[in-house]
């Protein structure tokens, strides 16, 4: 478990990073590229966890799936002029809606390594 705990570690990290890079302006694909590894390496920290068991992932992954469907549309309103006061009310409710997953995903994880100890 140690050895996949950072690869969620190191893409949220490359994700802060990028956000980071986007609000300073900084130019070239920096920003993008360490959105792309992060979200890459936090895809691969789930896909590995529950292959090895040591992840459960139950109904909250629709929350996954809709905040970041909400979220990639507002990206795209976002470069559109007709869509552009959707864009902030599709971000804001992308990212409430990630959030909440994963306050519900950590404890369903605490609470699956309660009863591994258990066993």
């Amino acid at each position: 478990m140690q050895k996949i705990k950072y690869l969620i570690m190191i893409g949220g990290t490359l994700i802060l990073i990028g956000i980071l890079l986007k609000v300073l302006s900084v130019t070239g694909p920096w920003a993008a590229l360490c959105f792309s590894v992060g979200g890459t390496m936090k895809i691969l920290y789930l896909i590995l966890g529950v292959r090895s068991g040591l992840v459960k992932v139950g109904s909250e992954i629709v929350l996954l799936i809709l905040g970041l469907a909400l979220i990639f549309a507002a990206v795209y309103f976002r470069k559109t002029d007709q869509y552009m006061s959707l864009y902030v009310w599709f971000l804001s409710l992308g990212i409430i809606i990630k959030t909440l997953f994963v306050v519900l995903f950590i404890r369903k994880q605490k609470r699956f390594r309660k009863e591994l100890a258990l066993e």
